[in-house]
């Protein structure tokens, strides 16, 4: 799709089903606010929501920017079946290859979203991407990097996903805000890890946001304290769910999240005074 100069694609890895009951067991608020949206988001049989893992590829300002690259080809990690041993055509969906990549953007180390950093070359990783800069938020960086925080999610995410594009000189490590390009800014948004990160686009009149896993599933943008297990600092995630869906609401800016079913992203309006998500092209309506 087209947002102002840029170009937006998505690349697709897999999907599974979570129960829509683990963010929260109302089922009132679970009608109103999933049960009208497309299938993906709520199936009623199952009370699951299809947790799908997608990459966002958005070209502009003369750049390739991948953001959040999955959980990559020929991963053990022994916690979960479902991201263990994959083997996907994900290279084949990005549309461009490897070499054309310029900017690498992990909004956080969570494995399902800096994977695909590398690939397996015989027995050892390499980066996918060489001729990209891999763009790390210090203090993300620093949370992986460390031996003193526990890392039960993430088995071997720093040494696996990060050390190879460290030590292929491939890796800046930012502060954020960091201005990308006149386009692009990386911006903090702590909480479901110490240095979670967003992506924001600015581009002709349009704003958009790659949100990462600031956002699970649409209940969170009218409850932000709904949450999955796993944040570093719920307390932190919840308040910067928060802010975002003010800015969003305010700014009648895109979202983009990582883990939305099709069509995978919108906008957010208002239902009375409960704010609701407007899926894909109803996105570019008025709130209702």
């Amino acid at each position: 799709m087209k947002l102002g100069d840029a170009t937006i694609d998505r690349a697709f890895e897999q999907s599974f089903p979570v129960s829509v009951l683990s963010l929260t067991t109302d089922e009132a608020l679970i009608e109103r606010r999933a049960g009208t949206l497309p299938p993906g988001f709520l199936d009623r049989k199952s009370n699951a929501f299809a947790f799908t893992s997608q990459s966002w590829i958005v070209q502009v300002d003369g750049l390739v920017v991948l953001v959040d690259p999955c959980t990559g080809n020929g991963r053990h990690l022994g916690q979960a079946p479902v991201f263990d041993d994959l083997d996907t055509p994900y290279l084949d969906r990005l549309g461009v290859r490897p070499e054309r990549v310029d900017v690498v953007f992990s909004t956080h180390l969570h494995h399902d979203h800096c994977g695909w950093n590398v690939r397996r070359d015989g027995g050892r990783w390499v980066p996918t991407f060489p001729n990209a800069s891999y763009l790390f938020v210090d203090a993300e960086y620093e949370r992986w990097a460390s031996t003193d925080h526990p890392n039960t999610f993430s088995p071997n995410v720093f040494g696996q996903c990060v050390r190879p594009v460290v030590d292929a000189g491939l890796a800046t490590v930012v502060s954020p805000p960091h201005r990308v390009s006149p386009s692009l800014t990386i911006e903090p948004a702590p909480g479901h890890t110490l240095g979670h990160a967003v992506l924001r686009l600015e581009s002709d009149g349009t704003t958009a946001y790659f949100t990462g896993d600031a956002f699970h599933h649409p209940l969170q943008f009218t409850d932000p304290g709904l949450h999955l297990p796993g944040c570093d600092d719920l307390a932190r995630a919840i308040e910067t769910r928060a802010a975002l869906v003010d800015r969003v609401r305010r700014e009648s800016a895109f979202v983009f999240p990582a883990h939305f079913p099709a069509p995978h992203y919108g906008r957010l309006g208002l239902d009375g005074d409960e704010v609701c998500f407007l899926p894909g092209e109803t996105g570019l309506l008025q709130s209702r």
